[in-house]
């Protein structure tokens, strides 16, 4: 709609407004937190740069969001899932760069006023001003994720970023995806200006009028020129070579080409930027567009980014979440302090107890260095340091506790231990209070069996480690409230956790599922396989260690507890590995964590695989078999497991086993989940192979009911596609 005749102009996606001369670009999606750009904003965005051509009242352009904290937060992803055909998408990259080159060909300046999140095309259209300018706030950040869809900058981004802060910084943003905070952007040179957060405006009209007043150039001064070498590595063609091959084999080092194309096709683009005449970069940029929109990789990353952002949305219950204004940690160890410090981190004050002072003290350290590791980064300032340090209090009784909202307890994996410290707890807590606990196999029914407060028991499952691992299992008990599920969900989600409701049986949905998967390594480990071997077929299928590995991180005697949990609670399914385990734990082999595992360890990194614990498996002697063959017993384990969870309700749906198992094992990305895996390979393949699969190697791999049902429907786990 619009209201012509006056100063203001509201189009799809954003009001122009003129005032003084400044045309302001205000942008506020309807009935969105963030603002979007897609086809008709482009559109009117068009329209809106061709008319100031020839406007003479105009000296110069503001581009600004109505919402606080908030900028633009790229192109509607859902625009890009239409994207289909390669032509249509590289047509549709076109239209977004005229866009945007009709903006910094104008003969006025330009100001972006970044006060939130400024990412993909958002960033683009920024690049296109002569200017931008960011809020000194939290809520500001800036970065190119495209690749972490599976595409890239297609509105200008790989050619107008590394001429504005030069090659290497250009490459190690569009190639990581990473986002800036407002002082990392200006020290890079990506924004000029940085300003408190309600001078924001104030300060980007000023950087404007000094812009107008240079004629619609940068102002002397403002901008320091690249250093000498950071010209030199664009101006002199060898050398210019030599980064991007340098780009590409540290590129190589982290994703294969096949699996993961975009950061390879990224580099060609970026290379464009200096090669030819600047037209020819920006068609290679949007032909590359193009051709991996309709790649798989593409359509998994892109399908995995919208479900993530809707489980996030859904906690499963009808219910308003209370707000965690104060919270507390039971338990000090890894995984205790680990939660302790992630609270402390967004700005929650927590009450962190143990029984061993020197357990607190370790705690305490592990923060430290995780901060002091920020500080080093200058992702920190030492004052930020100081103040969150002091979001943390310790205690070895059981005070301090009468106001806090929620209690996390992440003490030994013992029911009657946990059971306990639940009831203590709930003599000096609130009713109100919620109590999570951070168990990652025992029931939450069984944990609150003896709670006053039953309803307010619920399960909080971190993975290891806390800071880096974005997946947290929320575990919703037979008399856990809808409410208390609602805050654990919303918690999860302040802490920036993806969070998963499962219903609570043993071990909920990630480590069920994962069971059979490390329960067949070791069996193929006893069966005479090596280690090497079992390990890198699952590293060539794509997961990011293989599955002893992953056992030794996870801790071999912790292993073995979940083993002896679940085989309890399924019988022989869950089992085959067990005497593996009890070996190694016999033989004082704990994992990474005492330096004695499958692997051995110097300073916490593997240094290769042990043979003594080939003679511990009890293997009968050397054996070898193809990697797909390992691949096809370990990953058929998990996708049949996970049939069997859909069947018992653990989870509602399909994309909450993919979610969880893509951000809780690394489950490869690119393949989208492990059962839309299974729908790639087709499920009759599945069900086959798995048949197969029972009759030489057991009932273990009897296919699940619901895969026997689907082969009968001919249908999938995902009917769109």
């Amino acid at each position: 709609m619009s209201r012509v005749g006056g100063e203001t102009v509201v189009l799809s996606g954003f009001r122009r407004e003129t005032e003084g001369g400044v045309l302001r670009i205000v942008f506020d999606r309807p009935g969105d937190k963030v603002n979007l750009l897609d086809a008709r904003t482009l559109e009117a965005l068009e329209r809106v740069f061709t008319e100031t051509r020839g406007r003479e009242d105009v000296t110069g352009i503001l581009l600004t969001s109505a919402k606080p904290g908030m900028f633009l937060a790229g192109m509607d992803v859902e625009e890009i899932t239409s994207l289909t055909d390669p032509f249509a998408a590289s047509e549709g990259a076109r239209r977004g760069q005229k866009v945007f080159a009709a903006l910094e060909a104008l003969p006025i300046p330009s100001v972006a006023a970044i006060g939130g999140p400024c990412l993909g095309g958002g960033l683009e259209l920024a690049l296109a001003c002569t200017l931008r300018i960011a809020a000194d706030d939290p809520a500001v950040s800036l970065g190119l994720p495209e690749v972490q869809l599976g595409i890239l900058p297609g509105f200008g981004g790989t050619q107008r970023l590394p001429r504005l802060i030069g090659l290497p910084a250009a490459l190690d943003l569009i190639l990581t995806g990473k986002r800036l905070d407002a002082k990392r952007a200006l020290r890079l040179g990506l924004v000029d200006r940085i300003a408190p957060p309600a001078y924001l405006e104030r300060e980007a009209l000023a950087l404007l009028a000094q812009a107008a007043a240079a004629r619609g150039r940068v102002p002397r001064g403002l901008r320091r020129p690249r250093p000498l070498l950071e010209r030199a590595m664009v101006a002199i063609p060898p050398l210019r070579r030599a980064i991007l091959r340098k780009a590409e084999s540290a590129t190589a080092k982290r994703v294969s080409r096949a699996d993961y194309p975009a950061p390879y096709l990224a580099i060609r683009s970026i290379g464009a930027a200096f090669e030819g005449s600047e037209a020819r970069g920006f068609d290679i940029e949007a032909g590359l567009v193009g051709e991996l929109i309709a790649t798989s990789t593409s359509k998994n990353l892109i399908w995995l980014f919208k479900s993530q952002g809707a489980l996030k949305k859904d906690a499963g219950v009808q219910a308003a979440p209370r707000k965690v204004r104060r919270a507390a940690v039971l338990g000090a160890g890894i995984m205790g302090g680990g939660i302790a410090q992630l609270l402390a981190e967004r700005g929650i004050p927590v009450r962190l107890k143990d029984v061993r002072q020197e357990a607190l003290l370790a705690a305490l350290r592990h923060a430290e260095g995780l901060w002091r590791k920020q500080v080093s980064r200058k992702r920190l300032s030492p004052r930020e340091h100081q103040q969150r340090r002091e979001f943390i209090s310790t205690t070895m009784d059981d005070t301090g506790f009468a106001h806090v909202d929620l209690v996390i307890e992440a003490v030994v994996e013992d029911l009657a231990v946990k059971q306990k410290v639940l009831s203590v707890i709930e003599e000096h807590t609130p009713d109100r209070t919620v109590f999570a606990s951070n168990t990652s196999s025992l029931p939450i029914g069984d944990i609150a069996a003896r709670a006053m407060r039953p309803e307010r028991v619920v399960g909080l499952h971190f993975f290891n480690p806390v800071h880096r691992m974005p997946l947290v299992e929320v575990i919703a008990g037979a008399r856990t409230s809808p409410e208390t599920v609602a805050t654990a969900h919303a918690l999860a989600i302040e802490l920036g956790k993806t969070p998963v409701v499962v219903r609570d049986s043993p071990g909920f949905l990630v480590n069920r599922v994962l069971m059979p998967y490390m329960n067949e390594a070791l069996r193929l480990l006893a069966e005479g396989l090596s280690i090497d071997a079992v390990d890198s077929a699952m590293t060539a299928f794509g997961m990011p260690v293989g599955p002893l590995a992953l056992l030794d991180q996870v801790g071999l005697d912790t292993a073995r507890h979940v083993a002896g949990v679940l085989q309890g609670a399924f019988g022989r399914r869950m089992g085959g590995g067990e005497s593996v385990l009890e070996a190694m734990v016999a033989d004082g082999r704990l994992g990474a964590k005492n330096g004695r595992g499958f692997y051995r360890y110097r300073d916490g990194e593997a240094t290769g695989a042990d043979p003594d614990a080939i003679r511990l498996a009890g293997a009968p002697g050397p054996r070898q078999l193809p990697p797909e063959t390992l691949q096809e017993r370990m990953v058929l384990s998990m996708i049949n497991e996970a049939a069997v969870c859909l069947e018992d309700g653990v989870v509602r749906e399909p994309r909450e086993v993919d979610v969880a198992m893509v951000l809780g094992t690394g489950f490869p990305p690119f393949r989208g989940g492990l059962l839309r895996h299974a729908d790639a390979v087709g499920v009759p393949v599945v069900v086959d192979r798995l048949t197969r699969l029972a009759d030489s190697q057991g009932e273990r791999f009897r296919p699940a009911g619901l895969l026997r049902d689907m082969v009968r429907l001919q249908a999938r786990f995902y009917p769109e596609g």
